[in-house]
């Protein structure tokens, strides 16, 4: 499961084919477990967070700077036009104006000030005067730490305004903690509550920029998100519709291909040692990393769960600035096998239903929760990267929860799409497919269901 963004799929599919010619290929695994989530064990105690830079307070505007002039309709009409969705997309109606801007929100403690950057996406033009409704779109996962998607020329930033504020959605994207121009020194990967709080706040800094342009909102509130980011707009939905539904009338969500369930994502990279899943000497030492950093009890010295010389380096070693997966491997500062990373007792307490390595994982999956608005579960069954049966899980559970209105779509399922979802590397192997065939497509289908709603 390498978690992954449109813009990095050339270089994360270089690391696909070094794996393949070392190993001569792997199977890829379509389960159809649906099975029950383990029991939720109780949440690791915080530490004590460090004090960052003041910061403007949680969700307040502290800057906003156009990017530019204007993209116009025919530029974004461009962008799809490379990708998946382009027989599908139809014509842009609106300009689309980047902002990028600086916001406050909280720490991985949930109190503690820090600032965030992110970008706000206007729709702009003759037809497109509003009101508007808001989208909160979250990224894929990305190593460097300096990635902004307010930048000129982000693909998966392209992306998001070609197909969704082009058709007159406003949408707040957040860069997360630990990125661009944020003061929380770590990013918490795939830690669900600061991946919330990030996109709520994000939210509000864009309805400032709005009430301080004069855009109007029609109150409408959408959630959506990619790989990583499918993960963090589970949580977002979670958060808005058990705390703060006053707030924000939340109209739909489309999560697309993200790892919901990390209890069984990270057991499904162990039943396929020695490789693991494509990707997983990444997001494994990602995430695990990363929540040791929020809760202090996951393990006492990294030697414990990742073998030598990799325990030396790793918990400093994610997001870095300006690196790449094959440039980390191609270093030596991660191994291609993840049974080459993981030590004995890192399977163990992976396996194991009491430990606190599992209680992290179990806590941060946010689909303990009975989505209250009509939501749609997109992703690839093929795909390498996130295991489909993320997918199906959420499906699942949520259902069994109660919830009204959540359905699924496997892109492998419209004949016309399946063409578009073939290359030269076999599926198993190929990064591609979870990184540029997947996303153009799910977002196709997740904007679909907003204009509906």
């Amino acid at each position: 499961m390498t978690l992954i963004d449109c813009g990095n799929c050339r270089r994360w599919t270089a690391v696909a084919t070094l794996a393949a010619v070392l190993l001569g290929g792997c199977g890829n695994d379509d389960s159809d477990s649906t099975a029950a989530l383990p029991p939720e064990a109780p949440p690791p105690a915080a530490a004590p967070a460090p004090v960052p830079p003041a910061s403007a307070a949680p969700g307040t505007l502290a800057a906003a700077t156009d990017v530019g002039t204007p993209l116009s309709a025919a530029q974004l009409d461009a962008a799809v036009a490379g990708t998946t969705a382009a027989a599908f997309a139809g014509a842009a109606r609106c300009d689309v104006q980047f902002v990028d801007i600086t916001y406050g929100t909280v720490a991985p403690d949930g109190t503690t000030p820090v600032q965030a950057s992110g970008v706000v996406m206007i729709p702009t033009g003759a037809a497109c005067p509003g009101p508007f409704p808001l989208v909160a779109y979250s990224r894929g996962t990305d190593l460097d730490k300096a990635r902004a998607l307010a930048t000129p020329g982000d693909s998966e930033a392209q992306l998001v305004a070609g197909l969704l504020a082009s058709q007159g959605f406003m949408v707040a994207a957040t860069d997360y903690l630990g990125y661009g121009r944020s003061t929380w020194p770590d990013h918490p990967y795939l830690h669900a509550n600061s991946e919330a709080t990030a996109n709520v706040d994000a939210m509000r800094a864009a309805r400032e920029v709005a009430r301080q342009r004069s855009i109007q909102l029609n109150g409408k509130v959408f959630v959506t998100g990619y790989s990583q980011g499918g993960h963090a707009s589970v949580a977002t939905q979670k958060l808005i519709s058990t705390s703060l539904s006053s707030e924000f009338a939340l109209a739909g969500a489309g999560h697309m291909s993200g790892p919901y369930d990390l209890v069984g994502t990270v057991r499904e990279a162990l039943d396929r040692l020695p490789l693991g899943e494509l990707g997983s000497t990444y997001y494994v030492p990602f995430a695990v990393t990363g929540l040791q950093k929020v809760y202090r009890n996951l393990y006492t010295t990294p030697g414990e769960f990742f073998k030598s010389p990799y325990d030396e380096t790793v918990e400093g070693l994610l997001p870095t600035a300006g690196v790449s997966l094959q440039d980390l491997i191609l270093q030596n500062k991660l191994p291609v096998l993840l049974d080459s990373l993981v030590t004995d007792r890192f399977v163990e307490a992976a396996r194991s239903d009491t430990s606190s390595l599992h209680g992290a994982l179990a806590v941060n999956s946010p689909i303990d929760t009975a989505p209250k608005s009509p939501t749609l579960l997109c992703a690839g069954s093929r795909d390498p990267v996130v295991d489909y049966r993320n997918t199906r899980q959420a499906l699942a559970t949520f259902q069994a929860a109660g919830a009204p209105s959540v359905s699924a779509f496997d892109v492998e399922d419209e004949p016309a799409y399946q063409p578009l979802l073939r290359d030269d590397l076999p599926v198993a192997i190929n990064s591609g497919y979870h990184a540029s065939l997947v996303p153009p497509l799910c977002l196709l289908q997740v904007r679909n269901l907003f204009l509906t709603l």
